[in-house]
């Protein structure tokens, strides 16, 4: 659902100085073999990592050994994220050999929200610490945030009083959602204890919550499905789609129940061609 960005260190830097990110999105924009998308970060020209802040990652990642070890029962869902994420290629073990330019390590930490109806414990990325704050960059100061390309969630606010039943789906895990292609990976590194205590280093495959491009990237891969849909198939989900979708949820106002059936069903195919699984819908 709808998550803070800026606990994360995801801050807003204004313009994109200059350069027009979107449309080098829209020209770069690929789909691997799977059908899934594959993405590049837009990295600023000229803003280069000096460090990779390894040493202080693994410092992180002791610190947040020691706390776990108080706690085995959440020691072991974090492990079991992990495993996870490697088994459904979200992550992968590091290479022999960088496949980019820019590699980092971020830090990570459990985060446990009780209330959570399906993920109670999440893995959480800082992509925004400097291994030295006086003369090294964050990953995060490295790409542009990009352009605003959610609908404002005032106008989905508003419409959604226009009508007396209401439709809310949520894509499951949306930014784990979208490929990385491999050049940019190696930014996005972390390090991880294995059960037998040994540390092993992986990266994403997929865009991490937690990188300033993140929002940008999803939002636009999204758009840009949409925009890619054949148009004489399903019109109005396709128009409700682009008006509607605000971060990882889709939402859908309509006169009759029957109104919103169809459009979930419709909704949940094209959001399935794109590999966008909505795994959670409710409504009033």
């Amino acid at each position: 659902m709808l998550y803070s960005l800026d606990v994360l260190g995801v801050e807003d830097r204004g313009e994109d100085d200059q350069l027009d990110v979107y449309t080098e999105f829209n020209e770069t924009i690929v789909r691997d073999k799977e059908g899934r998308y594959q993405v590049n970060v837009p990295w600023i020209p000229g803003a280069q990592l000096t460090e990779t802040n390894e040493i202080q990652s693994k410092k992180r990642l002791r610190s947040v050994t020691k706390k776990l070890d108080q706690d085995l029962g959440l020691k072991t869902e974090y492990r079991n994220i992990v495993a996870q994420q490697l088994e459904k290629g979200i992550i992968e073990r590091i290479p022999g050999k960088s496949t980019g330019s820019h590699v980092f390590y971020m830090p990570h930490k459990p985060v446990v929200k009780s209330s959570a109806t399906t993920t109670k414990v999440r893995m959480v990325f800082d992509a925004s610490v400097k291994p030295n704050p006086a003369l090294a960059r964050s990953v995060n100061e490295c790409m542009y945030k990009g352009p605003p390309l959610q609908p404002l969630l005032w106008d989905i606010l508003i419409r959604a009083r226009m009508a007396p039943n209401l439709l809310i789906g949520d894509i499951q895990q949306a930014f784990l959602q979208v490929g990385l292609k491999p050049e940019d990976r190696d930014a996005f590194r972390f390090v991880f204890e294995l059960i037998d205590g040994t540390e092993e280093q992986f990266r994403f495959t997929r865009i991490p919550f937690g990188a300033e491009a993140s929002p940008f990237l999803l939002g636009a891969t999204l758009q840009h499905h949409y925009d890619n849909q054949p148009q004489e198939n399903h019109t109005d989900t396709l128009l409700t789609l682009k008006e509607n979708t605000y971060v990882d949820n889709l939402m859908k106002t309509g006169d009759s129940v029957e109104e919103l059936k169809e459009f979930k069903h419709e909704a949940t195919t094209i959001m399935e061609e794109g590999r966008f699984p909505v795994n959670k819908w409710e409504s009033n």
